[in-house]
C-alpha cells in the first residue's frame, strides 16, 4: 500500500479516537444535584414575544403546573464556555437545559421515558429549535437520563420552583419498597445490605418471609413516601452497579 494512504488512514483513525475522548467521562455521584428555589427573573433572555426560523415564541409567565411530553436532545462541547441566552457561562458539566418557552431560570424535573431514570435540571438557555424537540440538556443531564450515546429520547418534563413541587407526587397505596434482591440463603442476603448500606449510606434490612420452597430473605429499603423519592432512589442504586432492584408494594 501507497504511503500516502497509510498517512490517511491513520490520520482518519486518529481523528476518530480525538471524537470519541473529546468529552470527559464523569461519575453520577460527582454531579451536584440542583435543590429547586424560586429565583427572580433573569435580566437577559425572557424577552417576549421572540422570533426564531420565522416562528414566534412567548414565554410562559406562569409557569406552576407546567407538564410536557416530548423528544430531549443533549449539547455539549460545541457550547461549553459559551454564553446561556441568560448570559450565564454554559458548562456542560453542570444539570441545565435550554427550553423554548420557560422563564429562565427555572428548574424542571426530566424524566427518560425509556428507563425511567429522572433528573432536575435549571433552564437558563433558549432552545431547541430543532424539529418538535422540548427541551436540550446538558451533557451531564444526559449521563444523568443514560441517553448520551443515542442522542434522543422521549421525556416528560414538569416544572419544579420548589421543593414542595418536586415532592407532591405521592405515593397513593400500601407501603413501597426497593427490593435488592431475595435469596433462599441468608449470608447472600446479609452481605448485599451491608453492601448497599456502605456504598450508598442508606439503611438497608433483610426481612424473612416462608415459603412452601423454604425460608426467602428480602433485603429491602424503605418505606418511602413518594415517587420522586423511589425515582432517585433507583438511580442511585443503577449508578452504584446494583443490578435488578425493584419496587414492591405490600
Amino acid at each position: 500500500m501507497k504511503p500516502l494512504v497509510w498517512l490517511i488512514i491513520v490520520l482518519f483513525a486518529l481523528s476518530g479516537c480525538g471524537k470519541k475522548d473529546s468529552y470527559r467521562d464523569i461519575n453520577p455521584h460527582d454531579i451536584k444535584p440542583w435543590k429547586p428555589k424560586s429565583e427572580p427573573l433573569s435580566k437577559y433572555g425572557n424577552h417576549s414575544p421572540y422570533r426564531v426560523h420565522g416562528k414566534v415564541y412567548r414565554v410562559n409567565n406562569h409557569p406552576s403546573g407546567f407538564r410536557q411530553s416530548g423528544q430531549a436532545s443533549w449539547y455539549g462541547k460545541k457550547f461549553h464556555g459559551r454564553k446561556t441566552s441568560n448570559q450565564e457561562t454554559f458548562d456542560m458539566y453542570k444539570l441545565t437545559a435550554a427550553h423554548k418557552t420557560l422563564p429562565l431560570p427555572s428548574y424542571v424535573e426530566v424524566t427518560n421515558l425509556k428507563n425511567n431514570k429522572k433528573v432536575v435540571v435549571r433552564v437558563n438557555d433558549r432552545g431547541p429549535f430543532v424539529g418538535d424537540r422540548i427541551i436540550d440538556l446538558s451533557y451531564a443531564a444526559a449521563k444523568m437520563l443514560d441517553f448520551v450515546h443515542d442522542g434522543v429520547t422521549e421525556v416528560n418534563i414538569r416544572v419544579v420552583n420548589s421543593p414542595h413541587d418536586l415532592q407532591q407526587t405521592p405515593i397513593s397505596q400500601g407501603l413501597t419498597y426497593v427490593q435488592l434482591g431475595a435469596f433462599s440463603d441468608q449470608q447472600t442476603a446479609y452481605n448485599l445490605a451491608k453492601k448497599t448500606s456502605q456504598l450508598l449510606g442508606i439503611e438497608t434490612f433483610v426481612t424473612i418471609l416462608t415459603t412452601p420452597a423454604g425460608l426467602l430473605h428480602r433485603v429491602r429499603i424503605g418505606p418511602i413516601d413518594s415517587e420522586y423519592k423511589v425515582s432517585q432512589l433507583l438511580n442511585r442504586i443503577s449508578n452504584s452497579g446494583i443490578a435488578n432492584a425493584q419496587i414492591i408494594t405490600d
